[in-house]
């Protein structure tokens, strides 16, 4: 396990942090590496970590100057806040220097650097890895039922408070001042800066080409052979597409449907031949999944899925029998790129244009993307104008769950949005924002990075400021990205309309662990809590044809049981 933790005590203390370091290091997991600013930096393996300019503290991770400048020193000045250094610095990227009696963390909005602070007496300790904080006398193991509970009911729900008791997230595009008594959160990146151009800001496609061009291109300045894992949608063909330019050796990977799933291998082997690249494909197996191991062991959330074991070793196998240094894919395209059948940019539209022809037409293009007529998508229309709803709270889903278990959840109450009057570029936003409970969990990590290059600040930054409607031109989804790659890659992808799914993995996977699924869930750590409804759970083991959506539900909830489990050991 790779991983790093950063220590800081009041005024500086040398002896309360030698004491500390010196528990940290004390199974040789750890070790003391380089120091900044008063700060102390223990690794374990390899990570990349650097001193910020004139030795006022760290960065961990890679940044690079918004300004395309390199090589340049990275500057944090004492003057400056944290949102002046993500204006001029991108990345995925952890920064932390001394700050009075205690120390200055931010976190990059991309989210693809993991951050989580606790105290230990009067030290505070920064990592990217909570596991290697526990066991060491340094911090005790207790788990916060009541955010377990909340990442059952709404897997959507991320605060700063973890499953872990005394752990808590320094989330993406936050600054964390850690004092001796308390932690301030001032946001240093807001989404919301970013709705809508900016005066004479290029939004055209070639624009969007350029900007996923060159965050990529310094992407292969720092991974030179990436393994890109394909599916044959046009989200994960964009990464390639960019990766194959700079890249000195870029090698792509595919996951084979198994029975009862789309097939996909088609349009994966036309965007290898289309880039000129080899195509491994690879057969996930059900009999690669073990229920009882989990894949989060060192998060401190149950975010992870069982099913994706399979396929992730086969990955991580050909990445080490071609020497990859990274994994990557085009995890959180959809979200990004506007991918949704709601009426909600037409609504978009008559509240930034007025009513006009352009509605009509955003109408008429979302009736295309959702199969339905245009008279029908605006029923919907104006069903949802008559309904001035408040911003959703997350998506609840409460199936399988005890009541009294419900109540307990560490969900807070609704908040309204801050641009409420533009529906369809809020849910755009929540979108975004949910993006990291989706994106971590992987085994694979031990061998190399997981990269999610689509989340890079300029590209996301990008769309944020592409107006809703813009998404659904021409009645196809994630239109801008088609139109900025149409020529890049095969006619086949760029019209493709139809989305792989697991369905049928996960249903055989189901059938095969019935008896493991009915062990985990009705005499496991979830079921001796009250969580799980035990009467429920057991029926929807014994339905002998589940449908698909309740053996996802079954999925998830031996997740977090195996998390569980993981953690007490």
């Amino acid at each position: 396990m790779t991983g790093w933790c950063v220590l800081a005590a009041p005024g500086g203390d040398r002896p309360v942090v030698d004491a500390l370091a010196a528990k940290l290091t004390r199974s040789g997991r750890l070790r003391r590496g380089s120091e900044a600013g008063g700060l102390v930096v223990l690794t374990s393996g390899p990570v990349p970590c650097r001193p910020l300019e004139g030795g006022r503290g760290i960065l961990v991770g890679h940044a690079f100057k918004s300004s395309g400048a390199i090589g340049e020193a990275l500057s944090w000045p004492p003057d400056e806040d944290g949102a002046a250094f993500v204006r001029r610095h991108w990345g995925a990227y952890v920064a932390i220097r001394p700050c009075g009696d205690g120390m200055e963390v931010l976190r990059d909005p991309s989210a693809m650097a993991p951050c989580y602070v606790a105290k230990a007496g009067p030290a505070w300790l920064v990592t990217d890895a909570p596991r290697l904080l526990l066991g060491q006398g340094v911090l005790g193991f207790a788990v916060d039922w009541p955010v377990v509970i909340a990442s059952l009911v709404s897997r959507d729900w991320r605060s700063e408070r973890t499953a872990l008791a005394g752990i808590e997230e320094v989330l993406p595009g936050t600054t964390a001042q850690l004092g001796p008594d308390a932690v301030a959160r001032p946001p240093a990146w807001d989404p919301w800066d970013f709705v809508g151009p900016a005066r004479g800001q290029d939004l055209s496609p070639e624009a969007l080409a350029d900007t996923i061009d060159r965050c990529a291109g310094a992407w292969s300045r720092v991974y030179r052979r990436p393994l890109i894992e394909i599916s044959g949608g046009l989200d994960s063909a964009v990464v390639a597409a960019a990766f194959v330019r700079e890249a000195e050796d870029p090698r792509l990977v595919t996951f084979a449907a198994g029975p009862g799933d789309p097939a996909e291998l088609g349009y994966a082997q036309a965007i290898a031949d289309h880039l000129g690249l080899t195509l491994e494909v690879t057969r996930p197996e059900i009999e690669e999944v073990d229920f009882t191991r989990s894949h989060a062991r060192d998060l401190p959330r149950p975010n992870a899925r069982a099913f994706t074991q399979a396929a992730d070793a086969l990955s991580r196998g050909h990445a080490e029998a071609v020497g990859a240094d990274v994994f990557t894919s085009g995890g959180g395209g959809d979200d990004l790129f506007g991918y949704r059948q709601s009426v909600m940019p037409a609504i978009d539209r008559l509240v930034s244009e007025g009513p006009g022809r352009g509605v009509v037409r955003t109408l008429d293009e979302i009736a295309r993307i959702s199969h339905a007529t245009f008279w029908e998508a605006a029923g919907r229309f104006v069903r949802r104008l008559a309904v001035r709803q408040p911003s959703p709270a997350p998506k609840a889903d409460t199936r399988l769950l005890a009541a009294g278990a419900i109540d307990r959840a560490a969900i807070p109450p609704r908040v309204g949005s801050r641009r409420g009057r533009l529906p369809g570029k809020a849910a755009h936003v929540r979108a975004i924002a949910t993006l990291p409970n989706h994106l971590e969990g992987h085994g694979r990590a031990a061998f190399a990075p997981v990269l999610f290059p689509l989340l890079s600040q300029p590209i996301v930054e990008f769309c944020l400021a592409v107006p809703s409607w813009r998404w659904c031109e021409g009645g196809r989804n994630r239109s801008l990205a088609r139109r900025a790659f149409a020529g890049r890659l095969p006619d086949a992808v760029i019209e493709r309309r139809s989305k792989g799914a697991f369905d049928g993995f996960c249903a055989r996977l189901f059938e095969r662990n019935r008896a493991c699924v009915g062990e985990m869930l009705l005499e496991g750590m979830l079921a001796a809590e009250g969580i799980v409804d035990r009467a429920a759970v057991e029926a929807a083991i014994r339905n002998p044809a589940p449908p698909g959506e309740l053996v996802m539900r079954l999925l998830a909830l031996v997740d977090a049981e195996a998390w569980l489990r993981s953690w007490s050991e």
